[in-house]
């Protein structure tokens, strides 16, 4: 009896520690931990900044740790009132108990019994359909915790970057560095796809999540990361859009490396343009290296390729840095753009606001565009009176900015691709594109068709001011009409 007693008295042990979840408690105690750390090593927040939040995070470490000693507290009760119970009532001593439950053989049955309980019961939650949705942030507390402490200091990404380029000087080949292919524009106008298409090509390389979170050593820790991590399992993106990736697809992780020498032109509420003037040796020196070493991840590659939505800010530049890169920049129907730019907006705060670490990520890697991570880059200075970004004027008046800014920065190696036309009629624009990119078998790039999906009808702005409407649609057309290898007829068809 006092064998069952126990066992009984284990059951209500896990049951008590699983209805109070402490497995959430306890993971909520971790990421405060995470979060603490890395305000602590991140040398861009203010002292005064710092002790503040360290403040709120011990007091929230305080109660968490009340919380999981009650838990513990509670679960040992309902376990021991079980034992006990049966001895008031005469099954058995309690000295019988106590003597079966420090032997050995109990002790190891005991162990096994309540792990493969607790499998158990979690493969039985799993299998709700509230479980079964796909993680919008699969990352567990040491993913967090690795993530956050690369994410924390730049300047240690650096010194991990040149240490990398002293201990693989052999496999970074500079003339790798050579005509680059730089694909940006603002987000939701194709970008992803096109980095896609064009990185599976055997001529490019692209950074890819096998180099998170050290992007700017890809050859050191993308070997190490292989080492322990499966390449070829694939989810879909935060974002919603069906877009499925893994750790071999290609990513937009460039930013981190303009963040790391140019902190200046990322303020807390938004990121000032670059000009052509714009001038850092040492930078232009890493960015040649680190182009080559991501060539060298690749076996057979010949040219790096990105997606970075915020060059936009700074085509000039890149421009006089690599006078023979190709700057692709796609452009989408504003009006199917911007919704899907507010779309993702509510999307990511949402996401943020139940996910802190979610935004740690986005601001980590640099992406300021959306949620509570929104910097907006400052393609005009005035502030005032503006709509906000949950408004559809905001981003409405946001891509007119946007585009304006790019015509005016946009130099001989921009080439303009009418995202829309590229997806209607793939046949006849992919061969111009690998011309305009200087792509030696432009035969390949017909491959990059099978992931391309025609256009639904642009949808109405609900709300949105008609004169930016306006405004939108005539620069819409101008953009198109630079477009490659076509221009547009008085009705708006693609012609060649």
């Amino acid at each position: 009896m006092s064998v069952a007693a126990l066992v009984l008295g284990l059951f209500a042990f896990i049951a008590v520690l699983r209805i109070l979840d402490a497995q959430r408690v306890a993971g909520g105690i971790i990421d405060t931990t995470q979060q603490a750390l890395s305000v602590m090593m991140n040398s861009d927040i203010a002292d005064e900044d710092k002790e503040a939040q360290v403040q709120r995070a011990s007091i929230k470490l305080l109660g968490g740790f009340f919380w999981i000693t009650a838990i513990g507290a509670a679960s040992l009760g309902a376990s021991a009132f079980i034992v006990w119970g049966g001895a008031a009532l005469g099954f058995y001593t309690v000295d019988k108990a106590i003597s079966v439950a420090l032997g050995w053989p109990f002790i190891l049955g005991s162990t096994a019994a309540a792990i493969a309980l607790w499998i158990a019961l979690e493969k039985l939650q799993k299998t709700t359909p509230e479980a079964n949705a796909p993680a919008e942030v699969p990352y567990s507390p040491l993913d967090k915790a690795l993530h956050d402490f690369a994410f924390a200091s730049p300047e240690r990404q650096i010194r991990l970057g040149a240490l990398e380029t002293k201990l693989y000087g052999r496999r970074i080949r500079t003339e790798t560095s050579k005509k680059p292919v730089f694909i940006t524009s603002l987000p939701r106008a194709g970008t992803t796809i096109m980095l896609e298409g064009l990185a599976s090509l055997p001529h490019f390389a692209s950074a890819t999540y096998q180099h998170m979170p050290f992007t700017l050593s890809p050859l050191l820790w993308g070997g190490f990361s292989r080492k322990f991590r499966k390449a070829g399992d694939k989810s879909e993106r935060a974002h919603g859009d069906g877009i499925e990736v893994g750790l071999d697809s290609p990513e937009a992780f460039e930013e981190m490396l303009w963040m790391a020498f140019w902190p200046e032109h990322f303020a807390n509420n938004h990121i000032t343009p670059w000009t052509a003037e714009d001038e850092k040796p040492e930078f232009e020196a890493f960015f040649r290296t680190h182009m080559a070493k991501i060539v060298a991840t690749k076996p057979g590659a010949t040219r790096y390729i990105s997606k970075n939505n915020a060059n936009i800010a700074r085509l000039a530049l890149l421009e006089r840095l690599f006078p023979d890169a190709s700057i692709v920049v796609p452009i989408r129907n504003p009006r199917a753009q911007v919704r899907s730019l507010l779309t993702q907006h509510l999307r990511f705060a949402d996401l943020h606001a139940r996910e802190p670490f979610a935004r740690r990520y986005m601001e980590g890697i640099g992406h300021f565009e959306f949620g509570a991570a929104l910097r907006p880059i400052e393609f005009s200075t005035l502030r005032t009176g503006l709509p906000t970004p949950e408004q559809v004027d905001f981003w409405l008046r946001y891509w007119i900015d946007a585009y304006q800014h790019v015509l005016s920065t946009a130099g001989p190696r921009t080439v303009f691709v009418d995202h829309d036309a590229l997806c209607t009629e793939p046949s006849l624009l992919l061969p111009e594109l690998a011309a305009a990119i200087e792509l030696d078998d432009q035969d390949s790039v017909s491959a990059v068709a099978d992931i391309l999906r025609a256009p639904r009808p642009a949808p109405s702005l609900s709300g949105a001011s008609p004169s930016l409407l306006q405004r939108a649609d005539i620069l819409h057309a101008e953009l198109c009409s630079q477009a490659i290898g076509r221009t547009l007829s008085p009705t708006g068809k693609v012609m060649k």
